[in-house]
């Protein structure tokens, strides 16, 4: 009896570590859920590369279904995918969404969809056919679904955001926590037909989720940076003309005074030199100038003579310019040193710049810098009152007396300098 309860136990004991031994087993082999995705990934390449496109359709359903848990499928590449299987509504309204995030500055999607992919094989194989992405394969692409039987709007749409993403370029720039996004044109020879497939989509389809920002900011965006870069190729300048710079000039002038001070005071030309700096911002530019020229002598003047000073400050007003000649009338205040009487005045500063542009050198591109040798012929009047002690008989003073005069202090000068637009 005891030798059966032995043995009893012993194929107990043996049915045991055999049951163990099959439950590690089958968890051993149990393929993990990145092995399983690993593997659909794999199936998916191998069937678009055969065209079996009924295989291809499960695998790639497979890893749709398991996005929740992880499944790596980039939205890009469902776009790829839905493209190589020929369904091209569904692929053409994912790359649309994707789009719109950078073409929208007003939009944000819903939810954030974090997608994880690989950089594996079906990744190499999705992504090969359009890196780089070429002119030629965008317009193979588009000829792909315009022979397809989909609708117009789903055609023009592609159309349109495929060539936009030739034309429409951007450039992101960090600071700090913040990305800033700045939207360029760097492609115009394919702007035609992206400006052609747009327009076409909003016309027809006025109510869709892409017409709105298409046609009130990207169109219009395009279509001034397209204007702007077929002005410069016929003009380089016309982007320059009424805009900033800045600019230094030094030269002579001559002129003389009128006004009551001319009964007290005796004047005539000496040596002249003027010296002016410009800052311009758009049609407004300030003025810096200094400059000496005007001998006024009292009539009780015995010593050497000294040439009148003025420095002040202008604010002028762009009212024409082109490629030769650009015209700024101005205003300022300044004060005014008479030299030889020992006296100074804060005057009014009124007068017209014309600006000659006897050389340019053109700028490289849009926006580009240009430098300009400039002659400037001015005209400037300085209102003002002398305020002067004239002395009667030396050592008496009760024969002198105060004097107040109006003055105009009249200016023709030429200049020569160098702005840079």
């Amino acid at each position: 009896m005891k030798k059966l309860i032995v043995i009893l136990l012993v194929l107990a004991s043996f049915c045991f570590s055999q049951e163990q031994e099959g439950v590690k087993k089958d968890i051993y082999n149990t393929p993990s859920k990145k092995e399983l995705f690993s593997r659909a990934r794999d199936v998916l390449k191998k069937s678009l590369e055969s065209k079996d496109f009924e295989r291809a359709g499960e695998a790639y359903a497979y890893l749709q279904a398991n996005l929740n848990d992880g499944a790596p499928l980039s939205i890009f590449e469902e776009y790829l995918i839905d493209m190589e299987m020929g369904k091209y509504a569904d692929g053409v309204r994912k790359y649309a969404s994707q789009r719109r995030i950078l073409l929208d500055s007003s939009y944000t999607p819903e939810k954030k969809d974090e997608r994880y992919y690989e950089k594996d094989a079906l990744h190499k194989y999705l992504y090969d056919k359009f890196d780089p992405f070429t002119e030629a394969k965008a317009d193979s692409m588009v000829k792909l679904v315009d022979a397809s039987d989909v609708s117009e709007e789903i055609k023009d749409l592609y159309a349109t955001m495929i060539y936009g993403e030739l034309t429409i370029g951007f450039d992101f720039y960090k600071f700090r926590s913040n990305t800033f996004i700045y939207r360029n044109v760097r492609d115009t020879a394919r702007a035609d037909q992206f400006l052609e497939r747009a327009k076409s989509f909003v016309e027809k389809n006025p109510y869709t989720e892409h017409t709105g920002y298409l046609k009130n900011s990207v169109i219009p965006f395009v279509e001034k940076i397209v204007q702007r870069l077929r002005d410069f190729r016929k003009d380089p300048l016309k982007h320059k003309y009424y805009t900033g710079g800045m600019g230094v000039y030094a030269g002579f002038w001559a002129g003389f005074l009128t006004g009551d001070a001319t009964d007290y005071l005796h004047t005539e030309m000496g040596s002249s030199f003027n010296f002016e700096g410009s800052l311009q911002w758009g049609r407004i530019s300030l003025n810096f100038f200094y400059n000496y020229g005007l001998i006024s002598r009292p009539a009780d003047y015995q010593w050497d003579d000294y040439e009148d000073e003025l420095i002040g400050l202008t604010l002028g007003f762009t009212a024409f310019d082109s490629r030769f000649v650009r015209v700024e009338p101005f205003i300022g205040f300044a004060t005014y040193d008479f030299m030889c009487a020992d006296a100074s005045s804060n005057v009014f500063v009124l007068g017209l710049n014309t600006d000659v542009r006897l050389f340019v050198k053109k700028p490289q591109h849009y926006g580009g810098f240009a430098f300009a040798l400039v002659a400037r012929l001015k005209y400037q009047a300085n209102f003002g009152t002398l305020d002067y002690y004239e002395r009667g008989i030396i050592d008496d003073s009760e024969t002198g007396k105060d004097i107040e005069a109006g003055f105009v202090a009249h200016q023709f000068g030429i200049n020569l300098g160098l702005f840079l637009w």
